[in-house]
């Protein structure tokens, strides 16, 4: 799923999360080129944006900041903040059935 993400200079960003063995993948990119991706476990993330604790977390090489409805998301100096029921739905979608 691709999730319309700003990066917090303003530039638009695509958000591609897909399900992989060890969980998520989480892709940054513009509409061109893939500027960051991470693999993260699948319960961590979800922790995160159900339980929205304060300040920055990091999973792994994702730092993921919850604040009320938006998701900031960084990976490796590349960011993008997209919404928080656009990334539950997206990351809900790669649960394996």
């Amino acid at each position: 799923m691709t999730i319309d993400g700003v990066s917090q200079s303003g530039a638009e960003r695509l958000i591609d999360v897909t399900a992989v063995d060890v969980g998520v993948r989480l892709v940054i990119r513009d509409k061109q080129t893939e500027l960051a991706q991470a693999e993260i476990p699948f319960e961590p993330i979800m922790t995160a944006l159900t339980e929205k604790p304060t300040g920055e977390q990091e999973i792994g090489s994702l730092q993921i900041e919850v604040k009320r409805n938006e998701v900031l998301l960084t990976v490796g100096g590349s960011d993008a903040a997209v919404g928080l029921d656009d990334m539950m739905d997206a990351v809900s979608a790669t649960i394996p059935a």
